[in-house]
């Protein structure tokens, strides 16, 4: 789970991400980021009912959240960011879609090593 200080919770902060944020995309991941002043990167995620059924959508979102938490030192921190997944997630195993977030961070130069 990510720590608290590291959600994106309430439906304004996604909203505005979406109105004025930024966007990167793969075929499984759609990443929207916006500028902020905060010095934690905060991060949300959001899984469609395209997806599948709810044990599908949360096992989706639990892999992202865990693939995050443990990258989250690497993530530029300026940000706060919203990964859309996209239908085609869900046929893909824990390392794909560790490979899948990696891509798209690398893709948006938001990512250090």
């Amino acid at each position: 789970m990510l720590n608290e200080v590291n959600r994106l919770t309430k439906r304004k902060e996604f909203g505005y991400i979406y109105k004025h944020g930024k966007y990167c995309y793969n075929n499984y991941l759609t990443l929207m980021y916006v500028p902020t002043k905060l010095k934690q990167p905060r991060i949300g995620f959001s899984v469609s009912k395209k997806t599948g059924k709810a044990w599908l959508r949360n096992k989706t979102k639990r892999r992202l959240r865990d693939i995050v938490r443990k990258m989250i030192d690497n993530i530029n921190p300026c940000y706060n960011y919203v990964f859309i997944t996209k239908p085609e997630i869900t046929t893909l195993d824990y390392n794909k879609i560790k490979e899948a977030v990696v891509d798209v961070l690398t893709k948006a130069n938001l990512v250090k090593w």
